[in-house]
């Protein structure tokens, strides 16, 4: 298992794929307005998954997406735009057992508040008997968010089997914990982020995700007991305050990007993005950590996500290199 590829150009690489339930946000367009309120909306394309997969692409990767859509108007919109971003749309499946799912925004003084409307979705059907195995096998890594598992039954096993056939022919397995506690109210949702986490090379939490998995309070502690879990590589978001990355008992401590947030939707997506495209390309670690931190920035300075908001690769290179990302490297046995 390699963490880093050849020094072949974006078209010979490996594809990075993603797999996922696409949705569609729909944001409030006047500042303060809640769900409940009547007014203008912005439709977009959205889902973790998707947000990754055209992260990634902008950054420069291959990049491809597992999924399944309907034959709805709305499927119809994202799968075009997802298209038109680059990503490999190939694989997505077309089908008549339902509708796209919805997801309502409104922004709070304490955060963001979805309100899904996904119940039966098509998108979270798909059935591990749909996965191209020669596909998955022909990957990079695959990645997967962790709401997955608390989706549908069947969204579960293909996450199960997405891991088995990564694992089998060597392909990296990426994981984003994303809880999403509306989702994770089963008693056994812990256990089976567990599942994943023991299963991934790389791991994307934020600081919270991570204390809740680890039981661990320190972030010098949380990486270490993630790493004992079995991945080589984790990126710890902290929000405002940057994020720290460790890789092979090493550690980048990368410091927070003075920017006003406008909606943090798809920042975490998008680091973990950034994190798959640099291992594939072998950045050094400090010159990673930078890469991913200002990519995770730029996103919350706009508002959506797919379409709107994500970063072009010149874009955070730029901002890497502007000096406005200090990041320190250290023994990861000495972080505290």
């Amino acid at each position: 298992m390699k963490l880093s590829a050849s020094n072949a150009g974006p078209q010979e690489r490996e594809p990075i794929l993603a797999l996922g339930e696409l949705l569609v946000d729909l944001v409030p367009e006047r500042q303060g307005m809640r769900i409940e309120d009547a007014g203008a909306v912005i439709k977009t394309a959205s889902g973790s998954a998707g947000i990754f997969a055209c992260a990634a692409t902008l950054l420069g990767a291959r990049c491809g997406f597992i999924g399944k859509v309907g034959n709805d108007s709305l499927s119809r919109m994202v799968t075009r735009t997802l298209r038109e971003q680059g990503v490999d749309m190939s694989h997505v499946i077309v089908s008549d057992e339902g509708q796209i799912g919805l997801a309502f925004l409104e922004y709070l003084p304490e955060g963001r508040n979805y309100q899904y409307y996904r119940k039966h979705s098509v998108g979270s059907l798909l059935s591990a008997d749909e996965l191209d195995e020669a596909y998955v096998a022909g990957a990079y890594a695959v990645h997967f968010p962790g709401m997955l598992l608390e989706l549908t039954p069947q969204m579960r096993g293909t996450c199960e089997r997405l891991v088995e056939i990564a694992r089998a022919k060597g392909v990296l397995v990426s994981f984003d914990p994303n809880i999403r506690h509306e989702l994770s109210r089963d008693s056994q949702a812990r256990e089976r982020m567990l599942w994943a986490v023991r299963n991934a090379d790389i791991v994307a939490p934020t600081l919270s995700e991570g204390q809740f998995l680890t039981g661990q309070t320190s972030i010098g502690d949380v990486l270490r007991a993630l790493h004992a879990m079995g991945p080589r590589a984790v990126a710890l978001t902290r929000d405002k305050d940057g994020a720290v990355l460790s890789i092979d008992g090493q550690a980048a401590i990368a410091a927070g990007i003075d920017e006003e947030p406008v909606d943090p939707t798809g920042a975490g997506d998008t680091l973990a993005a950034a994190l798959c495209v640099g291992l594939q390309e072998g950045m050094p670690l400090k010159a990673l950590a930078a890469f991913c931190n200002s990519a995770g920035t730029l996103v919350i300075k706009r508002r959506g996500a797919i379409g709107m908001a994500l970063p072009a690769r010149a874009e955070v290179e730029a901002l890497a290199a502007s000096g406005a990302c200090r990041v320190d490297c250290m023994p990861l046995a000495s972080l505290p």
